[in-house]
């Protein structure tokens, strides 16, 4: 029984996995598209540079489906 759940748990985390990775990268090109759509090229910098796809991918996302959020505008708009 625990290794059918473990086996159960295993796999609903790697469909996640499946679908958060791809979801983060199109959530960074989404950034940059916002970069460009508000003509902030720092912005565009922070989508670019590596470090910073911790936030940037999940904030694109997060617009891609929501909108940006108001810290984002009032930041880099």
């Amino acid at each position: 029984m625990i290794h059918k759940i473990k086996d159960l748990f295993a796999g609903v985390m790697g469909i996640s996995l499946m679908v958060i990775y791809p979801l983060i990268g199109l959530g960074d090109l989404y950034w940059l598209w916002m970069a460009i759509q508000l003509g902030n090229f720092k912005m565009f910098l922070a989508g670019l540079f590596p470090l910073f796809f911790i936030v940037t991918g999940p904030v694109g996302a997060w617009s891609l489906f929501f909108g940006a959020p108001d810290w984002v505008i009032r930041i880099f708009g």
